[in-house]
């Protein structure tokens, strides 16, 4: 908590910090197994499919939705893990009230957090495309939503796997969270990276450690590489809106 206070002025400049060691190895380690479980449970699905809460979308072989994975069981991103019935959701139940995440939340200025969407986000190796630049807060609705206009929200990603600009790290556009949200993020080609929709002069890739997390603002645009290399590259991803 202490470095993501020292770095406030940089949350407000930037709309993102970045937090080292955020979860110790235990944690990961965890973390990582239950993703195993889970990707195990989905190994022969060719096509996006729900299982009860939890929302598998396949990678495709050209980044597109709604087309069939580059090779059975392969993933762009499970939506919900925390809501498996299985043994795969304890942990990323667990990550959503950790102590150590909310408290770096509560830190950055949000009262009474809350999550409201937890993911695994994947990027294979050699197969994992592109994601577009986007923003998040363009994909919260009802009450979600409301929460973020009137109280505000933080985002978080951790790495479950070193991610780099080479394996298709998570990329943040430094300053785009002070321009509001932009419309007409839904229907967008997913194969796409769309560099003309965001201000990309202060385009940044954080170099991620297992553990370590960026926090950003829900209104930042991010977005990642392909993955070009042999290695995995998964991240958690947490939405958190505030309260009264």
């Amino acid at each position: 908590m202490r470095d993501a206070v020292v770095e406030l002025d940089a949350w407000r400049r930037d709309g993102f910090v970045v937090v080292r060691g955020l979860l110790d190895a235990r944690t990961v380690a965890a973390l990582q197994s239950a993703t195993d479980v889970l990707e195990a449970a989905g190994r022969d699905f060719v096509e996006s499919t729900a299982v009860g809460k939890v929302f598998y979308e396949v990678q495709s072989a050209s980044g597109r939705k709604r087309e069939p994975a580059v090779c059975p069981g392969a993933f762009r991103k499970i939506t919900g893990p925390s809501k498996s019935t299985g043994p795969g959701g304890a942990a990323f139940a667990r990550l959503r009230t950790d102590p150590r995440v909310v408290d770096v939340v509560t830190a950055l200025g949000l009262r009474a957090p809350r999550c409201v969407v937890d993911q695994v986000n994947f990027k294979h190796p050699r197969v994992g495309t592109p994601f577009p630049f986007h923003q998040d807060a363009a994909f919260l609705h009802g009450d979600a939503k409301q929460a973020l206009q009137a109280h505000g929200g933080v985002n978080v990603v951790v790495a479950l796997d070193a991610a780099d600009a080479g394996n298709g790290g998570f990329i943040v556009l430094g300053g785009t969270h002070s321009h509001g949200e932009q419309d007409g993020q839904h229907g967008y080609d997913t194969s796409m990276m769309l560099e003309d929709r965001f201000d990309m002069s202060r385009r940044v890739t954080p170099s991620l450690q297992p553990g370590d997390a960026v926090f950003f603002h829900p209104h930042l645009a991010h977005g990642s590489e392909p993955n070009r290399s042999e290695r995995r590259r998964r991240l958690v991803t947490l939405w958190f809106v505030g309260g009264a």
